[in-house]
């Protein structure tokens, strides 16, 4: 460890002992008052692909619920106090949940991390969060066995909550469609297509409009988010779009549509004949994926 993130992790240890007596608190103690105004969705995946081994998708979600899927899903620990309030959408692979969670949050909120050990999971602390604030948390796996105890059930919105939630969502949507139409960089393009997925519906015809576009982008990234938006709104015609997009050029698009085909046996059949070796062998494994949940 260098001399600044040694002294980081000093700083933030010493602000945990004096700010708090009982550092590590149970994970029923994470509490959220953010009441997202928009579908949510946490999806980790995992596979045997060096390059893409964890992929997290999140859409519209409080960061305190996708670092508790992260700890589920990894076994990793995750130590902070204050979470940033807006629900956080984003799309992040990597060889090693320490990648995802350095996309997730290390530009935010600053992160130090400890990589696993023989009897030892990985451990993150999220530095910047911790301002202004003396409740600690730490976020551990959930043990199988009490996986689905204690969870609170979400009371259905009444007719007026409804009515502002889909009249929020169609403002964003036409924020989102407005962005895609003057974005002046990838990432903003990117990002908009990505944020679709939360607020946009396939039968529209603007947002069916927006993702033929981005599908066929110049930039790489855009289109293997496109892949991305395209098969969480339009699950019905993923063979006809996933057909297309495995033709790509870009080796990068054609893993993300394996990453998306799921139980879609002749999208990742095809992907066995692939040029790239990288796509091949994630299709070979997303098929013994498969076979393995079958028996």
């Amino acid at each position: 460890m260098n001399t600044p993130q040694a002294l980081i992790l000093a700083l933030f240890f010493a602000y945990l002992v004096l700010c708090v007596p009982a550092v590590f608190a149970n994970t029923e103690q994470i509490s959220n008052s953010l009441q997202p105004s928009q579908p949510t969705s946490i999806q980790i995946g995992l596979s045997k692909h060096d390059n893409t081994a964890i992929r997290l998708e999140a859409r519209a979600a409080p960061l305190g619920q996708i670092l508790k899927a992260i700890a589920d899903k990894t076994g990793a620990q995750i130590h902070y106090s204050v979470l940033p309030e807006a629900p956080v959408t984003a799309t992040c692979v990597g060889a090693n949940v320490g990648q995802v969670m350095d996309c997730l949050v290390a530009k935010q909120v600053g992160l130090v991390a400890h990589k696993p050990q023989k009897d030892k999971p990985a451990e993150f602390w999220l530095l910047g969060s911790s301002v202004g604030s003396c409740q600690a948390v730490t976020v551990k796996p959930t043990p199988l066995n009490t996986a689905t105890r204690g969870q609170p059930v979400e009371p259905a919105p009444t007719p007026e909550e409804q009515a502002q939630m889909d009249q929020a969502n169609q403002e964003q949507l036409e924020m989102l469609l407005e962005q895609l139409k003057k974005a002046k960089s990838v990432e903003q393009r990117a990002e908009a297509i990505t944020n679709l997925a939360s607020v946009g519906k396939i039968d529209d015809p603007n947002v069916r409009n927006a993702l033929e576009e981005a599908m066929v982008d110049k930039d790489a990234s855009v289109r293997a988010q496109a892949v991305g938006t395209m098969s969480y709104l339009d699950k019905d015609n993923a063979t006809d779009y996933l057909g297309r997009a495995l033709r790509d050029k870009s080796p990068d698009v054609r893993i993300a549509v394996v990453d998306k085909a799921g139980g879609n046996t002749d999208i990742l059949e095809r992907a066995l004949t692939d040029s790239d070796e990288s796509v091949r062998s994630y299709a070979t494994a997303k098929l013994a994926e498969l076979k393995q949940q079958q028996r």
